[in-house]
């Protein structure tokens, strides 16, 4: 089976268009027709040499298709069904069988090995020369790929695939560390350190919550702008001298009872430990490269606030994400206002609009 892909040649290089060969699927696999993928901040660290993936390599982890073959041991699919595709997971883990998925002990292979599940075979080749793939068990941004059926979740036919696209990890990400990990009540303040996908996801589902007031911080007031549009009470540019105490005051006086961190910057994470209020939590979901260290005052921390991380919003994809697209579907999580459509080979451009804080969500048109 043919198809295009976006390749990465060269770390921190350029994405060219080539046509690849894909495998045929293995036996718990099945192969999809990429209609749609979104670009996230994860494929673009791997472009920067983030993860062991080796190149040539083809990422994209936010892929929205159709299954056009199933593997011998896949029941719960079949081709025509249209399909979103998550985060993998081996299932068999003590993580996994907690029902805690995304700390997964074999998730690393799996996402950044460029192996498929079996860990020895590549699914995609040039000629004879292979091409490592497998990201996040999907490799999306190729027209025509491969994916776990453990991460495929089939959708309803009458959902738009080029939305669906943004759902997978940036929109799961954002709404389940609010919904699955803070569980705030209504009432409860609400800061948004950041104000992409993830942080804007976070922010509408703390909406859902019932929570009063709603801060959105950021560095672009275009971000800050829609952010009020989408329910929030107050913005603050992140560049403000006096960013701390406004937000404090905006919260209350005492400060915010949660805050979600989804810039993945140090100065931005300590900032949203010092908005809490005593025994207020902020939640980790901002990526950072392997070594980047964050400094906070002990005094602070003694006050009952709590700081965690979270992944990929503690969610089990075969459950949550269903539940975010019926929220989406009945008009209380307007994703789509975030969402911008490039072509597939304007990929390199799409990449460039989101660094620039241009676009908010780039999701890639691949196929029909």
């Amino acid at each position: 089976m043919q198809a295009q892909a976006a390749v990465m040649r060269e770390p921190r290089g350029r994405w060219s268009m080539e046509e690849v060969s894909v495998a045929e699927p293995g036996p718990n696999e099945v192969r999809v027709r990429v209609v749609a993928s979104g670009i996230c901040q994860t494929d673009v660290h791997a472009r920067d040499g983030f993860f062991p993936i080796p190149c040539p390599a083809i990422y994209g982890h936010e892929g929205a298709g159709i299954v056009e073959k199933v593997g011998a041991a896949v029941t719960e699919l079949a081709p025509g069904d249209h399909v979103i595709m998550a985060n993998p997971s081996c299932g068999a883990c003590d993580d996994c069988r907690a029902g805690f998925e995304t700390y997964c002990v074999n998730a690393p292979r799996l996402k950044h090995s460029g192996l498929r599940s079996d860990g020895t075979s590549v699914a995609f080749v040039r000629g004879d020369e292979p091409i490592h793939g497998s990201f996040f068990q999907q490799s999306s941004f190729s027209s025509v790929t491969l994916a776990m059926a453990r991460n495929t979740i089939r959708m309803p036919r009458e959902a738009p695939l080029d939305i669906l696209a943004a759902f997978p990890c940036g929109v799961n990400t954002g709404a389940g560390a609010v919904l699955n990990v803070l569980k705030p009540a209504a009432g409860d303040s609400y800061v948004a350190f950041g104000t992409g996908t993830v942080g804007f996801a976070g922010m509408l589902a703390a909406k859902l919550c019932g929570c009063d007031p709603i801060i959105a911080v950021d560095l672009f007031e275009d971000r800050l702008a829609l952010a009020r549009e989408l329910g929030a009470s107050a913005t603050v540019n992140a560049k403000d001298a006096d960013l701390v105490a406004k937000v404090r005051r905006l919260a209350g006086g005492r400060g915010a009872r949660f805050c979600l961190e989804a810039a993945g910057f140090p100065q931005a994470l300590r900032a949203a430990v010092e908005v809490l209020a005593p025994r207020g939590t902020a939640c980790l979901v901002g990526s950072a490269r392997p070594g980047v260290e964050v400094n906070l005052e002990m005094k602070t921390i003694q006050q009952g606030r709590i700081v965690r991380g979270c992944s990929q919003g503690e969610s089990d994809v075969q459950r949550f994400l269903p539940r975010l697209i019926d929220l989406f579907a009945s008009g209380k999580l307007p994703i789509d206002r975030l969402v911008r459509h490039y072509p597939h080979a304007a990929i390199n451009e799409a990449v460039a609009d989101m660094l620039a804080g241009s676009t908010i969500k780039a999701v890639l048109r691949i196929a029909q």
